[in-house]
C-alpha cells in the first residue's frame, strides 16, 4: 500500500510531530517509498536515513531527518520536486517521499535566430545536451536568450519555447521558436516646446544615449523601452527643481522609420516658471521664529525649486528632532500665482511631544559583539531624544563596512513621553582570501595571497566579532618578495584610540641593477581622529636593512653601503582627508606632513631627521572631467654620529608614481665615476592631471609632471629640475584597475645619463 501527500502537507505533518512529546513507543519503519511521474526506488532511498526494519524512538530525530532527506534531494539537482510525509500503521512507521523527476535534454531545436544564428543562441542559453532539466531551467534559458538578444540591440524579440517530453525513456526534446523583430538603434534624441532650458542639458540627463563613433565598443544608442518612463521622470525632476511647477513630459515617440537610425522625440510643456515669494511658518510654539528662518534659508526671488522646498522642510524636521520632538510633521502649503510667476510657501507645523530615550537595543548582530556596535553610537538612555545623533550614530555603523544594512530608530513605548532606540544590523561577510597576479613598469611581475579579516577579534575562536582588523599578506614576484602581518586594534583601552601592529620583510631588487636591499621591521603606532576629517598618529618604527648583490662594477659610494644597518626611531604624521572616496576620487583634497627622526635617545645605528609634506587635490569639471593637481617634498639630514644619510633613507623620484617620462629613481644625484644613481636628501614634485570618460569603465588621461632631487639637504634650488607631458588611460575593471601612461621628458640632463627619450608606463593599481 502506498501512501501519498500533496505539496506542502510535509510541513504540516512535520510540524504536528514536532509538537508532540520526543518519546514515543519502539516503532519500526516499514516502508520507505516514494511516488511521483517516473523515479528510481533506488535513487531515492540513496538519500533517506532511515531504512526498512530501522527502530524509531524519537519523534524530533525522526522528523529532523526526514527534513534532512528532503533537502539532500533537492540539492542533488535529480528532482524538481520534492515532498515527504509520515504515517503510523499499528506498531509501523510508513515514510514516503513524493518526487517529480528531471528529464535527460536530448535534443534543442532553435527556429527563427536568422540574425544571431541558431548556434550563438545554443550558447547564450547555457544549456547542455545530456543535462537533467526542468520547466524552470528552461524559463531561465529563454530569460538569458532575451538579454543576449537586447546587447545585440534588439529590444521587441519575442521568444515561446515547447517540451516534448518522454517520461519512459526519461528525456525531453526542447523547441525554442523566436521572433527576432527589428533592430532598433536610437541615432537622435530631439526635444520640442523646451524653450528656456537647452536640449544638451535635457540630453545629458537622459540613461539612453544617442549613436556615436565608439557605439560598437560602448553600446551607446541602444535602445531600450524601459529606459524611455526613467528618462521622461528625470526630466520632469529636472524642471521641478528649476521652478517649472506645472511642467508637463509627455512620452517619447519612436521613428523607426530606419530602425538603425530611430529617433526618440520628447515633447515638453514647460508651463510658468515660478519664484519664491513670501515664506512663513506656522504653527511652530516652541521654536525660535528667526533662528527657525535663518536655517531655511530659503529666499524671496530665488527658482522656486521643489527640491530645495523639500530640503527646507528636513531641515525643519531636523531642528525639531534635534531637540526631541520626534513626532513633529512639517507641511509645505504652495500657493502659486500664475500672473505673478510667484509661489507662498507656508511651512505648517504639528510639533509632537518631546521625547527621551529609554533603551537602546541592538538586533541582528550574530557574530559581531554588543560592544563593537555600541561604542560607535553617540546616543545613550536618558538623553532627550536627538535625531542628527541617530543619523550619526547610523552613519558611522555604516562605515564599519560589517554589515550590509543598517537602520537606527525610534520605536513607541508604552510611555508616551520616552522612545526606544532599535539598532538593526544585517552582518555581511568580512574576512577576505585573495590570490592574484600584480604587475607594473616598476615592479614587473608580482603574484600575491592575501588573508585579511576586518571585524577580527584575538581573544574568541573563531577570531570574529571584536571589531580589529588583521591582514597577512604575500609577494613573489621577479622583482619583489614580500611577507607582511599587521593588526589594527580601533578602540585601544576602549578609546577613540587605534593601536596598530605590524612586522614585515621585505626583499627589493627594483631599487637599482647594481644592488639588492633586504628590510625586516616591526611598527607600532598610535592613532586618533581630531575632527572629520583630520587625525594624528605617532608611530614607532625598528628596521634592520641590508644591502646585499653589490655588484663589482657598482659606484664606491654604493659599495660603501653593502652590509647591514639597524635604524629606530619614531614618526609623527598629521592627515586631512576630505576625499568623497578612497580610490577614484573625483573631489577633495587629501594632504599629510610627517616629521621623523631615528637614532640618538632611540639607538639604532642610524641618525637621521626629516620631514615629508604631500598633497593631492581633485577637481570635479564639466561633462565627467575631473582636474587633479599632486605637490609632494621632503628633505632629510644627519645628526650625531651620523656622516651621511643611508641610501636606504635617501630620497629618488622618476617612474610610475612620479615622473613618468623617466626610469624608476632616475632623476637625481649620480656618482660621478659611474653614473649610478645615488640619491639626494632634498626633492621636490608636482604634478596636474586632467581626466576624461571615453565610454563605461574607461577614462583618458593628459598629464604634466615636474620635480628635483638635490643632494644637500633642505636645498631647494630647483635649477637641476626635469619635467614632462604625456597621455594615458584609466581602466576601472573591477578588481583589475590598470593605469597606462605615455610620457615624453621636455627637460633632462645628458650629463647625467638620462637619453629624454618617451617612456611607457603601466601600473596595476592607483597613483592618486
Amino acid at each position: 500500500m502506498k501512501y501519498m501527500v500533496k505539496k506542502g502537507l510535509i510541513l504540516i505533518c512535520l510540524a504536528c510531530w514536532a509538537g508532540m512529546s520526543v518519546a514515543i513507543p519502539v516503532k519500526e519503519v516499514r516502508v520507505v517509498d516514494a511516488e511521483g511521474n517516473r523515479y528510481d526506488i533506488s535513487s531515492v532511498q540513496a538519500h533517506t536515513t532511515y531504512a526498512v526494519g530501522d527502530e524509531v524512538t524519537d519523534r524530533k530525530a525522526l522528523v529532523d531527518a526526514i527534513a534532512l532527506d528532503v533537502a539532500s534531494m533537492r540539492d542533488s539537482g535529480r528532482y524538481s520536486y520534492v515532498d515527504a510525509s509520515i504515517q503510523l500503521e499499528g506498531d509501523g512507521v510508513i515514510l514516503l517521499y513524493e518526487v517529480v523527476a528531471k528529464q535527460r535534454l536530448r535534443r534543442i531545436e532553435i527556429r527563427g535566430a536568422k540574425q544571431l544564428g541558431s548556434k550563438r543562441v545554443r550558447e547564450k542559453s547555457e544549456l547542455v545536451l545530456g543535462a537533467l532539466v526542468d520547466d524552470s531551467d528552461f524559463e531561465a534559458a529563454v530569460a538569458k536568450i532575451n538579454t543576449a538578444y537586447q546587447e545585440y540591440w534588439y529590444p521587441n524579440v519575442a521568444i515561446e519555447w515547447s517540451a516534448k517530453v518522454d517520461r519512459e525513456l526519461g528525456i525531453v526534446d526542447l523547441l525554442i521558436e523566436i521572433d527576432e523583430a527589428q533592430k532598433i538603434g536610437i541615432k537622435k534624441i530631439r526635444f520640442s516646446g523646451n524653450h528656456l532650458i537647452e536640449s544638451d542639458q535635457l540630453r545629458q540627463l537622459l540613461t539612453q544615449k544617442e549613436k556615436g563613433f565608439f557605439s560598437f565598443i560602448n553600446d551607446k544608442g541602444r535602445y531600450e523601452a524601459i529606459w524611455q518612463e526613467m528618462d521622461r521622470f528625470a526630466i520632469q525632476n529636472y524642471y521641478l527643481d528649476r521652478g517649472f511647477l506645472d511642467v508637463e513630459v509627455f512620452p517619447a515617440e519612436l521613428d523607426k522609420q530606419d530602425p538603425l537610425n530611430a529617433t526618440l522625440a520628447y515633447t515638453i510643456q514647460e508651463g510658468r516658471h515660478y519664484r519664491i515669494g513670501n515664506v512663513v511658518i506656522s504653527g511652530a510654539r516652541k521654536a525660535d521664529q528667526t533662528e527657525l528662518a535663518n536655517r531655511i534659508s530659503l529666499q524671496a526671488e530665488e527658482p522656486a525649486s521643489r527640491r530645495r522646498i523639500e530640503a527646507a522642510s528636513e531641515v525643519i524636521r531636523a531642528y525639531f528632532g534635534d531637540r526631541g520632538y520626534i513626532a513633529t510633521r512639517v507641511n509645505p502649503v504652495l500657493d502659486a500665482d500664475p500672473l505673478e510667476g510667484l509661489v507662498h510657501v507656508d511651512f505648517q507645523i504639528r510639533e509632537g511631544r518631546q521625547g527621551s530615550i529609554s533603551r537602546v537595543n541592538i538586533l541582528g548582530n550574530e557574530r559581531t559583539k554588543d560592544e563593537v556596535i555600541r561604542r560607535e553610537l553617540v546616543v545613550l538612555p536618558g538623553e532627550i531624544y536627538n535625531r542628527s545623533r541617530i543619523k550619526t550614530s547610523e552613519n558611522r555603523l555604516r562605515n564599519l563596512n560589517y554589515f550590509e544594512t543598517v537602520s537606527v530608530k525610534a520605536v513607541p513605548t508604552t510611555d508616551r513621553d520616552e522612545y526606544d532606540v532599535a539598532v538593526v544590523v544585517k552582518e555581511k561577510p568580512t574576512g577576505q582570501f585573495n590570490a592574484g597576479v600584480g604587475i607594473s613598469s616598476v615592479d614587473s611581475l608580482v603574484g600575491f595571497v592575501e588573508l585579511s579579516q576586518g571585524n577580527f577579534d584575538w581573544r574568541s575562536w573563531p577570531p570574529v566579532g571584536g571589531g580589529q582588523k588583521f591582514q597577512a599578506r604575500a609577494q613573489l614576484g621577479t622583482e619583489r618578495n614580500d611577507l607582511e602581518l599587521s593588526f589594527t586594534e580601533p578602540w585601544f583601552l576602549d578609546r577613540k584610540l587605534s593601536l596598530g601592529v605590524s612586522v614585515y620583510h621585505r626583499e627589493s631588487r627594483y631599487f637599482s641593477d647594481v644592488y639588492d636591499q633586504k628590510t625586516d621591521g616591526m611598527r607600532l603606532s598610535l592613532g586618533q581622529p581630531l575632527s572629520k576629517n583630520m587625525r594624528h598618529s605617532l608611530a614607532y618604527k625598528v628596521e634592520q636593512f641590508d644591502v646585499y648583490n653589490v655588484a663589482d662594477t657598482a659606484s664606491d659610494a654604493i659599495k660603501d653601503e653593502a652590509g647591514k644597518r639597524l635604524s629606530s626611531g619614531l614618526e609623527y604624521t598629521l592627515s586631512y582627508d576630505s576625499r568623497n572616496r578612497y580610490f577614484g576620487a573625483t573631489r577633495g583634497l587629501r594632504a599629510t606632513v610627517s616629521p621623523y627622526i631615528s637614532g640618538g635617545l632611540f639607538g639604532g645605528e642610524t641618525d637621521i631627521y626629516g620631514l615629508q609634506i604631500k598633497g593631492t587635490h581633485h577637481t570635479p569639471l564639466i561633462g565627467g572631467m575631473v582636474f587633479t593637481t599632486r605637490v609632494q617634498t621632503e628633505s632629510v639630514d644627519t645628526f650625531g654620529e651620523s656622516a651621511f644619510v643611508p641610501i636606504f633613507d635617501r630620497l629618488f623620484i622618476g617612474g610610475s608614481y612620479t615622473l613618468r617620462g623617466y626610469e624608476y629613481r632616475e632623476v637625481g644625484p649620480r656618482d660621478a665615476g659611474n653614473a649610478d644613481s645615488i640619491g639626494g636628501n632634498t626633492y621636490a614634485f608636482a604634478s596636474t592631471e586632467l581626466t576624461f570618460p571615453l565610454w563605461d569603465n574607461v577614462r583618458g588621461a593628459l598629464f604634466y609632471d615636474w620635480g628635483f632631487v638635490n643632494q644637500e639637504a633642505w636645498d631647494f634650488d630647483a635649477g637641476m629640475y626635469n619635467d614632462n607631458y604625456g597621455v594615458g588611460l584609466r581602466l576601472s575593471l573591477p578588481g583589475f584597475p590598470l593605469q597606462l601612461d605615455y610620457a615624453w621628458p621636455i627637460q633632462y640632463h645628458e650629463e647625467r645619463g638620462e637619453t629624454g627619450k618617451p617612456r611607457f608606463n603601466f601600473l596595476l593599481g592607483h597613483t592618486y
